[in-house]
């Protein structure tokens, strides 16, 4: 006879997706007031708050301090992981992706559906943004302004322009002519025949 091994003589295969993962920052200082959520020391709002998916336990290991920088904090809840999202404002000039009026299209496409999410605001914004406004660069002009010892502005000095490396060929003319009111030259390169 043959001897068939049992599933429970076997040993048992180590899951490394079921162990902890070791926290790549430290854990943040979470505290719910009302309606409002303190995350370090920022000040948010929660919005929405799906199926009490707001579980300030999980927020604490999953924020990162990198998140700190958006407005608007997406967060939603699949097979008990929580995954995060920052968005801006839309009047940042970012990728389109990254502003507040996506968040409903990352929520529908990106999210479980019928999956609990919550939408934090931020309140008292530690951050500031730059001037939204491209400045476009000018023209680079050949002039270059002359300061003085005492830092009044002298006179304009032209630049001085570089020989180009690449020479041209030399070339003779060879004959002028004028045809149908239209003048035009022939010329030909210096040493061929």
């Amino acid at each position: 006879m043959v001897e068939q091994k049992s599933p429970i003589d076997e040993p048992k295969k180590e899951n490394k997706f079921e162990e902890q993962q070791p926290l790549r920052h430290p854990l943040a200082a979470v505290k719910i007031v009302g309606k409002q959520i303190k995350i370090n020391k920022q000040l948010y709002q929660v919005l929405v708050d799906k199926q009490e998916a707001l579980d300030t336990e999980l927020l604490s290991e999953k924020y990162d301090p990198y998140l700190d920088q958006y407005d608007y904090i997406v967060g939603d809840v699949s097979s008990e992981h929580l995954r995060l999202k920052g968005f801006f404002k839309d009047k940042v000039q970012t990728a389109i992706d990254r502003k507040e009026q996506t968040i409903a299209d990352y929520l529908m496409e990106y999210c479980n559906p019928g999956g609990g999410y919550f939408i934090l605001q931020l309140v008292s914004p530690v951050h500031h943004y730059r001037n939204t406004k491209f400045k476009r660069r000018t023209s680079v002009t050949r002039y270059k302004k002359q300061t003085v010892s005492n830092n009044k502005t002298a006179t304009f000095k032209k630049y001085k322009k570089s020989a180009s490396r690449i020479k041209k060929p030399k070339t003779v003319t060879v004959k002028k002519a004028q045809a149908n009111n239209h003048t035009f030259v022939i010329k030909k390169r210096k040493g061929s025949n």
